[in-house]
């Protein structure tokens, strides 16, 4: 059996092959057999981030959200990606962990918030870049977008420094880059195709995306269970309730 080592030096050599329609396939199966989790995990999140934000605009003292000031918006703008950045790493890390094969719950999401400060700080760094991208005539912002794609969970799973989890997404996205952007393409009609639902499709497509992007991130990196916390909570709660 090939470890995470091992795999991530075959897709940096090139040798990893993107079947596109297996990957559908695959993801398709693994998202219906634990579909619950998710959709408890993603209501959880839209509730903590509406109490989050009453409690921004009620220390910011906004009466109407209509009209706050360029400084104000910025200030919440950048607290709500502090807040959502530990969020954002646990859903992703939930595909991972689905797409192979292991047990989720919505509590998962909330696994990766006593790192909210570094996780916040590169999601702002990735933010800006991504938002001066789209001021560059669009496409280079979806690069950014693209290419980052792969930072939070290589800076939790595989616990590297900020910069060299970019330096490592930057290589892996940019071999298979063609291949990045149908995935994410796929990933931009899902979304629009949810909004036209009025949202309702989207407690199907978030599931099927994040463990989309899960399953590509093991194939490419391998999923190191062992470092991985919620992994290491679960096993630790087990010897609690053995010991008791």
């Amino acid at each position: 059996m090939s470890t995470p080592k091992n795999r991530l030096e075959a897709a940096l050599n090139g040798q990893y092959i993107f079947d596109i329609k297996a990957l559908l396939k695959e993801t398709h199966a693994h998202t219906k057999t634990q579909i619950l989790p998710f959709i408890g995990a993603m209501l959880l999140a839209f509730a903590g981030v509406m109490v989050f934000g009453m409690i921004l605009l009620s220390v910011f003292e906004v009466t109407n959200p209509l009209e706050i000031a360029p400084s104000t918006a910025l200030q919440i703008e950048v607290l709500l990606m502090f807040f959502l950045a530990p969020i954002m790493t646990g859903f992703l890390i939930m595909g991972i962990r689905n797409a192979t094969q292991k047990n989720i719950k919505p509590l998962d999401i909330m696994a990766y918030f006593p790192r909210i400060f570094i996780l916040g700080l590169i999601s702002v760094f990735i933010s800006f870049w991504i938002s001066v991208g789209f001021q560059l005539f669009i496409l280079p912002g979806l690069y950014i977008w693209v290419v980052t794609s792969l930072v939070l969970p290589l800076l939790v799973d595989k616990g590297y420094k900020p910069f060299d989890a970019i330096k490592l997404s930057f290589m892996l996205t940019n071999k298979y880059l063609s291949s990045f952007l149908f995935i994410h393409g796929i990933i931009i009609l899902l979304v629009i195709a949810s909004v036209l639902t009025y949202g309702i499709l989207f407690f199907y497509t978030v599931p099927f995306m994040l463990t989309l992007k899960g399953k590509i991130y093991a194939d490419l990196v391998g999923y190191d269970e062992d470092n991985d916390i919620i992994n290491i909570s679960e096993l630790r709660k087990d010897d609690t309730t053995f010991d008791a």
